[in-house]
């Protein structure tokens, strides 16, 4: 006996339908957030769209649909290349709208606010660490020298790059928008040799590892590169590479707008 003919013919025709037009509601919803934005008159056409196909509001859908709707509202928002105050205001009343706790776009909320860092750095805005942060125990700063950010890493040690070099960031010369985020670390065949972490200061690139301490002050002598996954110190034989255990596509961008900032 098939699903048919166990439902009966006019049950099943009636249940197909009512499917139907769930998803011509959904896709008229995808369409309303394709920009990343829910305006008035959009609410205004859902509300009327949703009585005229009879079906229930998408703070009722239980299905994983909500959360995509929601994904396409901030992939929109994210090719924009910047997360501003507005775009953060739209995207809350999209979450709202979709019935959709904190804790069910929390990976997503913290990636976005880290392209909010990203920028307000490039408007000029750095953020800084505080003083109470952990990774600044121990850390002796300069007069007039302040700690901007700080990320964990993990350290290898690595002979050769294999023309993977990396984007260098060069004294005076402004960082390229996006140009780190094509490369990805010349990690194989690399030597791990523990986990630290760098603190970014308006003066050099501090690397802490337990008590020890090593920085790059800023200068035409530096030789810091960036990769969309981390860092690479050249050294007098071979490199430190330092791969970034934030998974969130902006840090390797923060990290190199900001040093790129100082280092001039």
């Amino acid at each position: 006996m098939g699903i048919k003919d166990w439902l009966g013919g006019d049950k099943f025709k009636e249940l197909l339908g009512r499917d139907k037009k769930k998803d011509e509601y959904r896709e008229a919803l995808k369409e309303a957030v394709s920009d990343g934005k829910l305006d008035t008159e959009e609410l205004k056409n859902l509300e009327d769209l949703r009585k005229e196909l009879d079906v229930s509001s998408a703070a009722e859908d239980r299905t994983v649909m909500r959360r995509e709707i929601y994904n396409e509202a901030v992939q929109a928002v994210r090719k924009e290349g910047e997360f501003t105050a507005t775009d953060a205001h739209d995207l809350n009343k999209i979450q709202k709208f979709l019935a959709l706790r904190d804790d069910q776009v929390e990976q997503t909320k913290w990636n976005l606010a880290r392209l909010r860092v990203l920028t307000e750095i490039r408007q000029g805005n750095y953020p800084t660490v505080a003083p109470s942060n952990v990774a600044l125990r121990g850390v002796q700063l300069e007069a007039e020298e302040a700690a901007h950010y700080t990320v964990a890493v993990e350290l290898f040690d690595q002979s050769m790059t294999r023309g993977n070099d990396g984007v260098a960031i060069v004294w005076g010369v402004p960082y390229e928008t996006g140009a780190a985020r094509i490369h990805g670390i010349p990690e194989s065949g690399a030597k791990p040799v523990g986990e630290g972490n760098v603190i970014v200061t308006n003066r050099r690139l501090v690397l802490k590892t337990g008590n020890r301490m090593a920085s790059v002050k800023y200068g035409r002598e530096a030789q810091v590169f960036f990769y969309g996954d981390g860092i690479r110190l050249a050294k007098t034989v071979g490199n430190t590479l330092l791969k970034f255990k934030s998974g969130s596509e902006e840090t390797g961008e923060i990290v190199a707008e900001l040093v790129s900032a100082f280092m001039r």
